[in-house]
């Protein structure tokens, strides 16, 4: 919707739907942490109020919405002749799924290692406030890096997962909530260049009629990286310890940086 909404957008396009979720995130996070020392009870009521209220948002305020697709191909299946840029597609959310199972582990396998050094619920619930502050405020930060490199989103990829992979370097360091807090930002700027990069990506390969298929692509790759994620880091951790999986992830960073290399040979062919 937002792609056929603000077509000429194009970064920015994906990145305003990025504010508003890590918005949310960061809300979310902070208030997240004290209702569940009171009762975890109060986060399910939370939650059930704020799906009831954007059910409503959704059936009054879409209504409208209507009006942006009339004349205009939203969804035509058919084969696509030109496969070029759907393998490019999947070289990017290749390396895409790579990044998720890796910040996956901050939401996995570092929570569960914090609680065991001694850092509270209200401690790590801050990490995430912290994350959705920084992306909301950071961006006049980042944004002469973005202007410098705005035509080159494989390059504003690239910089994320580098960024990435230095965050991980830092945990693997981390002995108390400090430190923490300097990785989950170092994540948090890295994030801050591959999250709304890839749905970009997305947008410019997809042919007429495919927007939607695409951006379902990115969204089904993401998840993909979550269902994972866990499982992975998880099982290195028991088998061995958190040092040998913060090597895994940024094995799998680096791995990324393949898929990125080829992805201008994938949309030659």
């Amino acid at each position: 919707m937002a792609g056929v909404a603000w077509p000429e957008g194009g970064r920015r396009t994906f990145n305003a739907i990025y504010l508003a979720q890590n918005l949310g995130v960061a809300l979310g996070a902070a208030l997240g942490g004290f209702m569940a020392d009171i009762s975890f009870n109060i986060i399910f009521i939370a939650n059930l109020v704020l799906f009831v209220v954007f059910f409503l948002i959704a059936l009054f305020g879409y209504r409208e919405a209507g009006h942006l697709h009339k004349g205009r191909k939203v969804e035509e299946v058919k084969e696509i002749v030109d496969k070029s840029r759907f393998h490019a597609l999947l070289l990017i959310c290749t390396a895409y799924c790579l990044c998720w199972i890796g910040y996956v582990q901050w939401q996995t396998t570092i929570s569960s290692y914090t609680q065991t050094i001694g850092i509270s619920l209200q401690q790590y619930s801050m990490l995430w406030a912290i994350n959705g502050v920084l992306i909301l405020v950071g961006q006049p930060l980042i944004r002469p890096v973005v202007r410098l490199i705005e035509d080159k989103i494989k390059t504003q990829i690239a910089v994320g997962i580098s960024i990435f992979i230095v965050s991980f370097i830092v945990t693997i360091y981390a002995e108390n909530f400090v430190m923490f807090v300097i990785g989950m930002v170092i994540l948090t700027i890295g994030e801050m260049f591959v999250w709304p990069a890839v749905p970009t990506v997305a947008n410019m390969l997809a042919p007429e009629g495919r927007v939607g298929t695409y951006q379902g692509i990115v969204n089904s790759t993401a998840t993909l990286g979550r269902a994972i994620g866990p499982v992975v880091g998880g099982v290195v951790v028991d088998l061995y310890n958190m040092e040998a999986m913060f090597g895994v992830m940024i094995a799998l960073l680096v791995v990324s940086f393949g898929f990125l290399k080829i992805y201008d040979r994938g949309l030659a062919k």
